[in-house]
């Protein structure tokens, strides 16, 4: 044994030799480290049920169990103890099924469902005595939640699950049976089995013949595009209040259903950490209650006596932050308590810290398993107390003495009705009390999106209505209120640690309004609405071809966000698909510009209406048959230049290499959500091997880092110029507007200061062709002396080297994650569907600037009217720019909607282009500063990418006409 142990050293010596680290040949001690003999299952244990290592044909915790690996073990487990329930909720996107185990003694297993309905009473107290309340309590066992690896590549959790199942499952020692009379454990082992399999898969092929305890090795990293993400790539971590994934919405169901007290989180960080568990640091979202605050303190204590009697380091409270609802802490938001783990990362074979230790993957999963059972053990004492304040804090919420008493959300009507359904999907996942207007109600002081109060306005009929006095308060209003409230400490901090160069505190987004999110308007109001609206119902809405006489064609509703996915998969099979570009009239039935018109003519040897019908049936729209193609009036009639004859969309979505696998994910989950239609993913390192006339769209999205050759950029170029359409998306979209690349005729902010007046002047001209007014005397007979031009109220420019001074400084303080109006240009193809304000979610972003060469055809910021007074003291100010744009005079810039703000990093992006189109020969470039498919949920956003990509090679691009 020694021998063998001794050559091995020496492999593993000359292994981290040769990839050039220095490193001391590893002794037989050392080695025999990395076995980590403290045992993970100490006990007495049932031997009729089976140990995992039996199953697993290794000892469990000491490399990453496979997802159907943890399957069997979990299936073998349940159906041999009396003490399990083994339940699917979900299936994964790779059909993976996704289980959860519940744990505990068989009488408490014989009444689940009396426990369900007890906690259920306790969740919604309207109707629940105080005597009532007293019992339930005192019966009901605690529930625990206890979820793991959400992130597939963080694999010590699902590991620690299996060692917890059995342990739980088959021990005979008087404390577990002890603790499961008293407690219900819900254990979910892998919440990510895709993102796990695509994780093992790569340890499997990077495992050598001796430990590999470097972590700069492949064995500690991952090739594209890693084991965190879902199949579409998804971080399902940031999925909990948008319900986008399938593995989400199975959770979120059985969450709602059992109503756990605790839930806790198992993760994993960088390899040279140690270990974190909650209490996190600020910012801490203002709707988490102070009990849960207090219990989190309580908890922590405990898990940390047990560390400290390990001799384990650990942290809490410096990283962290809990601000942004998405994580599976939104649980915390209805009433759970939620702890976090976070174990430093190591694959199997463990890693050698900074100080000469080596930590082994079987200690990972052993702190993993040791704070699941403290923490079990803590619920188990202060359960009934955890019940009461969670009855207290229920009945508040639903008071009229609540902080959340005095309001309600308010949707307006919307005849987006794919937008409309999506919204309230989402609110239903979560159990929200949804209601709707019967009529016309009156109300004070709205407040709308862009911070504006209406001293009197009248909510529409059919409006949605949802009170935020309900038993979801709290998790309702960090869903909906426009602002997310942080304190001016946080913010102090926030600023201090930008100026010192250590980047945000900020762990994710400061925005995520769901109605913002959707691209629906919103009101909120002051009041309680409890009258003059019932209860939504989801009715069915009217589906499929709308067959009539004498059909001539059918026409989709260009408003909806299915309509581009209806025209696709048209195209798809055949079909020859018109988009009308102007609002028009057919058989006396309005229809907005975007809709798209199949017409008999242009498909004279097929019978419109079953393909018709079927397309529309799938996606649940209405194809409305109409029998005259003749507009009344101005409107357009079917043979004349706004009807437009569209291409169909051949795609490619460029991946792998330096793509960023969120960016990629989000693009192509739209593209089979929404479109449904064929689409090839392209590796970017092999560019110059393909055939682009495959392809007539190519899509870039968001780039980790991205270097096209000088003969890349020509292949794409002349690709562009035979009537391509090219999407790039935020750094892709930067790495194209690049100055010296010469590529488009968009420039970032920073290559525009030697000409900064030209960008101003295409702006002022954007501003003047909106106005709906004539300026001048057109009908005098004598030449006009004075004419007013953009420039004669332009302020004096601030110069190149000002401007470069103002862009570094404002660079410092760069968003986060905050919604900003976006000022629409409704005439412009690439935004039907879509209203004159649209609400962008804007992080990081690249500052793209056009001067007129190219279209400006989504800007941020909105302008405003200015009251009098206000527009006489600007003008004594003398302050009509904004950063290099000059405001038109008697208007101000509305921009910030939602979440924080630096007035540095307003008046930088302040009229920069969101959204710019340039025609390139024949094809077209379309650029996006920021993530239009943003986690899946922006739908007002993805609207605009779904325009860009199914009207893009009809509308902005030419072809050849084949004889």
């Amino acid at each position: 044994m020694f021998v063998l142990l001794a050559r091995l050293a020496l492999c593993l010596s000359l292994m981290i030799a040769s990839l050039g680290i220095a490193a001391e040949l590893l002794s037989p001690t050392q080695l025999s480290e990395l076995k980590y003999d403290q045992t993970l299952l100490p006990g007495n244990y049932n031997p009729a049920i089976p140990h995992p290592d039996a199953i697993l044909g290794f000892p469990v915790g000491s490399r990453a169990a496979t997802p159907s690996q943890i399957v069997e073990v979990i299936q073998a487990i349940t159906a041999a103890s009396d003490r399990t329930l083994l339940v699917e909720y979900a299936r994964s996107h790779e059909k993976r099924p996704l289980y959860y185990v519940v744990i505990s003694s068989p009488g408490n297993l014989a009444r689940i469902e009396q426990v369900k309905a007890d906690v259920k009473r306790l969740a919604d107290p309207r109707n629940l005595g105080e005597a009532e309340a007293n019992v339930i309590i005192e019966n009901l066992p605690a529930l625990a939640w206890m979820s793991y690896s959400i992130h597939g590549d963080e694999s010590s959790g699902a590991d620690a699950a299996l060692a917890a199942i059995y342990h739980l499952a088959a021990s005979i020692d008087d404390d577990i049976e002890a603790l499961l009379d008293k407690e219900i454990v819900i254990i979910d082992p892998s919440q990510n089995p895709d993102g796990r399999a695509r994780f093992v898969k790569f340890q499997e092929e990077t495992r050598g013949i001796a430990p590999n305890i470097d972590d700069q090795s492949m064995l500690h990293s991952q090739y594209w595009p890693g084991g965190r993400y879902n199949h579409y790539f998804f971080d399902l971590n940031r999925d909990y209040i948008l319900g986008v994934q399938p593995e989400t919405r199975g959770r979120v169901k059985a969450f709602n259903e059992w109503r756990p007290q605790l839930v806790i989180d198992a993760h994993e960080m960088g390899s040279q950490t140690t270990y974190h568990f909650t209490p996190s640091r600020e910012p801490i979202n203002l709707n988490v209650s102070q009990s849960l605050r207090d219990w989190n303190v309580t908890f922590a204590k405990d898990q940390a006596a047990v560390f400290d009697s390990h001799g384990w380091p650990y942290f809490n409270g410096e990283a962290f932050d809990d601000f942004y609802p998405g994580y599976t802490a939104f649980s915390q938001y209805r009433g759970a308590l939620n702890i976090l783990y976070e174990q430093a990362g190591l694959s199997e074979d463990g890693v050698r810290r900074r100080s000469g230790e080596i930590i082994t993957y079987r200690e990972a999963v052993h702190h993993q398993l040791i704070s699941t059972l403290v923490n079990l053990k803590t619920l188990a004492k202060h359960s009934q107390a955890l019940y009461r304040d969670y009855l207290d804090d229920r009945r508040m919420l639903v008071s009229d003495n609540s902080p959340y008493a005095n309001r309600t959300f308010v949707v307006l009507p919307t005849d987006n009705q794919a937008r409309l359904d999506n919204f309230v999907t989402m609110m239903q996942l979560q159990g929200f009390e949804i209601y709707e207007a019967e009529k016309a109600i009156p109300v004070k002081n709205a407040l709308t999106q862009m911070g504006h109060t209406l001293a009197r306005a009248t909510i529409p009929k059919g409006a949605l209505i949802l009170p935020n006095r309900q038993p979801e308060a709290r998790l309702l209003a960090t869903m909906l209120e426009f602002d997310a409230e942080v304190l001016d400490e946080v913010l102090i901090k926030e600023r201090q640690s930008l100026l010192r160069g250590e980047g945000s505190t900020m762990y994710d987004i400061g925005a995520w309004n769901a109605t913002m999110l959707k691209g629906l308007e919103a009101w909120t109001v002051p009041v309680h609405l409890d009258n003059d609206v019932r209860p939504f119902q989801t009715r069915p809405a009217a589906k499929g071809a709308v067959k009539v006489e004498h059909v001539i064609g059918y026409v989709v509703n260009g408003n909806d966000d299915r309509a581009p996915g209806f025209a696709a998969r048209a195209m798809e099979i055949g079909l020859n698909v018109r988009v009308i570009t102007k609002a028009a009239e057919l058989d006396s039935k309005p229809y907005p510009r975007g809709s798209i018109a199949v017409i008999r003519n242009d498909n004279r040897s097929t019978d419109l209406f079953e393909p018709v019908d079927q397309i529309a049936s799938e996606l649940g729209i209405v194809a409305q048959g109409f029998t005259s193609g003749m507009g009344p009036g101005d409107f357009p009639d079917t043979g004349g230049r706004y009807f437009v004859a569209l291409e169909r969309p051949r795609i490619a979505l460029v991946s792998r290499g330096r793509a960023n696998p969120l960016g990629v994910g989000a693009i192509w989950h739209s593209l089979d959500e929404n479109l449904g239609i064929r689409h090839s993913l392209v590796d970017l390192e092999r560019l110059l091997k393909y055939d682009l006339r495959r392809y007539n769209v190519i899509i870039f999205p968001d780039m980790r880092a991205m270097e096209l050759s000088e003969k890349e950029l020509s292949k794409l170029s002349d690709w562009i110029k035979n009537g391509g359409t090219l999407v790039a998306v935020k750094s892709a979209a930067a790495a194209f507007s690049a100055a010296d690349k010469m590529f488009t005729k968009t420039r970032l902010m920073g290559d525009t200061f030697e000409d900064q007046s030209a960008y101003d002047l295409a702006l002022q001209r954007e501003w003047l062709s909106s106005k709906n007014e004539l300026s001048g005397d057109i009908w005098s007979n004598s030449a006009p002396v004075d004419v007013d031009y953009p420039w004669t109220s332009e302020s004096k420019s601030p110069g190149k080297t000002t401007l470069e001074k103002l862009d570094k400084w404002q660079k410092i303080f760069q968003p986060s994650g905050v919604m900003l109006a976006g000022k629409v240009d409704q005439y412009h193809w690439l935004t039907f569907g879509t209203g004159e304000t649209l609400p962008l979610l804007v992080g990081r972003v690249p500052i793209l600037m056009t001067d007129g060469s190219s279209e400006a055809v989504v800007r941020y910021g909105v302008l405003k009217k200015m009251e009098s007074t206000r527009w006489e003291q600007s003008k004594r100010e003398g302050g009509r720019k904004i950063g290099w744009a000059t405001l038109p005079d008697q208007y101000e810039l509305d921009l910030r909607m939602s979440g924080f703000l630096w007035p540095e990093a307003a008046q930088r992006i302040a009229n920069a282009a969101y959204l710019t189109r340039e025609s390139k020969g024949n094809g077209q470039i379309i650029l996006f500063a920021d993530d239009p498919n943003f986690r899946g949920a922006a739908a007002g956003t993805n609207r605009l990418l779904l325009n860009a990509i199914v009207f893009g090679p009809g509308l902005g691009a030419s072809h050849p006409i084949i004889p």
